[in-house]
């Protein structure tokens, strides 16, 4: 963790090396010429985005003097604000950060955009609406509670018991669980499990719950060789049938599912796992929070539900 957050801090204030190329004209050749007619104002103009080649060339310059620093550049897009683009990339296979910046002024900053405002996370819960995981908890919840995570992913293993006890000790929230499997680069077998646990989730809801704690508690004996036979033994011990289980994951019905719960935490910007909404707010790293405080934070929402 310690080189991870070197480097952030280190690519927070890194000056992104020219992407574009610009040209001037002296103001004696300017004057030779009728006045050109005036640009656009800067939040009006359609944002020339670089290209992958370019971001890994500032990227090269800017960290490759570390040979044990590696990373993958996992999107390039438009920031919601308006002159700033948005760079998504993982640095040695870890949870991916955000590298915004001006392409006028070609500065960057790292960081997660936050939600701010009297009623910030309504656009969040009106995507998360059509959240469609098994879920827990109260048949009409006052607030729902939405988890994307990585059947893989060890801090995804860490959070599961701590929101089961939020579903106890808050009977009005409900629950759902949303594949979000990461790239195979990262997790070679995640895939394979969120396509199991999905077709667990449709054939035995009670049975899911299990099925996923016992793929939780064996992670460090799965391994991309083995994961198709140790998904198949921790189904037959979970109560459901493995051969069924099979061939449902092989079908393009389920790994349309699994894509659709990918998009939609896609839309809300989901790039690491488990990343939580409670109320349409995003909350992260919920294996390392206080439980008195994420209990006091559910309260919160709960005493905020709608808004």
């Amino acid at each position: 963790m310690n080189p991870k957050k070197s480097i952030f801090l280190f690519a927070v204030i890194f000056l992104l090396t020219p992407l574009f190329a610009q040209t001037t004209t002296s103001k004696k050749q300017a004057s030779a010429h009728p006045p050109a007619a005036a640009a656009p104002p800067a939040a009006n103009r359609p944002m020339l985005l670089p290209s992958q080649a370019q971001v890994d060339a500032a990227m090269k310059r800017t960290i490759g003097y570390d040979p044990k620093v590696s990373w993958e550049i996992l999107d390039i897009r438009q920031s919601p604000i308006p002159g700033l683009a948005d760079v998504l990339v993982s640095l040695n296979k870890q949870s991916p950060l955000h590298i915004y910046y001006s392409t006028d002024s070609q500065m960057a900053i790292v960081g997660q955009l936050l939600p701010f405002g009297s009623n910030p996370y309504a656009p969040e819960r009106e995507k998360l609406a059509s959240a469609n995981g098994p879920t827990r908890g109260a048949k009409k919840p006052v607030i729902e509670i939405v988890e994307f995570s990585d059947l893989e992913c060890p801090h995804c293993k860490a959070a599961q018991p701590v929101l089961e006890k939020l579903v106890e000790d808050f009977p009005q929230v409900r629950f759902t669980f949303q594949q979000f499997p990461l790239p195979a680069s990262m997790h070679p077998w995640a895939m394979k499990a969120a396509l199991y646990a999905d077709c667990a989730a449709r054939s035995n809801p009670e049975a899911f719950w299990k099925y996923v704690d016992s793929i939780f508690e064996n992670q460090g004996n799965i391994a991309q060789a083995n994961a198709e036979d140790k998904l198949k033994e921790l189904a037959t011990s979970s109560g459901l049938d493995a051969a069924k289980l099979t061939a449902c994951s092989a079908a393009q019905d389920t790994q349309a599912r699994v894509d659709k719960s990918l998009e939609l935490g896609k839309t809300l910007d989901v790039n690491e796992t488990p990343t939580v909404f409670i109320n349409g707010r995003r909350v992260l790293s919920v294996p390392s929070i206080p439980y008195d405080q994420l209990k006091g934070l559910v309260q919160f929402e709960i005493d905020h539900a709608g808004n």
